[in-house]
C-alpha cells in the first residue's frame, strides 16, 4: 500500500508542477493562448479549428513539460510500480530511461486530476485504519 501512495503522490507532484509550468508558458506563447481573437470574416468552422488545434498544442506541452520534469528528477513510474515494461532491458540505457520519462509525462499530462482524487481516497483510508486501529488497541 505504501508504494502505491509514493506512486500516487510523486505523480501528482509531477502533475501539478507540469500543469503551473504549461499554464506560464500558456501566458508567454502566442499561439497557445486559449482566448480565441475575433477576426473579420472567418468562418464558424475556422473559429473551431484554431481552438481545437490550440488545446492539442496544450496538451503535447503539458506531456512534454511533465516529461522533463520527470526526467529532471529521474521519475520511473512503472518500476514504482514494480512493473517490467519491454523497453526495459533494451542495451543502451538511455533508450529505456528515455520511454519511462515519456510514459511518466503521459500519465502527467492526462492523468492528473485523476491522480490528485486516488491520493485523497488513499489517505482517507489510511486515516480510517489508524482510527479503527486506535479504537481496537
Amino acid at each position: 500500500m505504501d508504494e502505491m501512495i509514493q506512486f500516487l503522490a510523486i505523480m501528482a507532484a509531477l502533475s501539478t508542477g507540469a500543469q503551473a509550468v504549461t499554464q506560464q508558458m500558456k501566458k508567454r506563447i502566442v499561439f497557445l493562448h486559449m482566448q480565441a481573437k475575433a477576426k473579420p470574416n472567418d468562418s464558424k468552422f475556422d473559429e473551431v479549428y484554431e481552438e481545437a488545434l490550440r488545446r492539442v498544442n496544450i496538451h503535447f506541452l503539458a506531456g512534454v513539460n511533465g516529461t522533463v520534469l520527470a526526467a529532471v528528477a529521474q521519475v520511473h513510474p512503472l518500476q514504482m510500480l514494480k512493473l517490467n515494461p519491454i523497453w526495459a532491458n533494451t542495451t543502451p540505457p538511455v533508450v529505456s530511461n528515455t520511454l519511462d520519462y515519456a510514459a511518466a509525462g503521459v500519465l502527467v499530462a492526462y492523468g492528473g486530476p485523476w491522480f490528485h482524487d486516488l491520493l485523497g481516497v488513499l489517505r482517507e483510508y489510511k486515516v480510517q485504519l489508524r482510527s479503527v486501529a486506535k479504537v481496537k488497541g
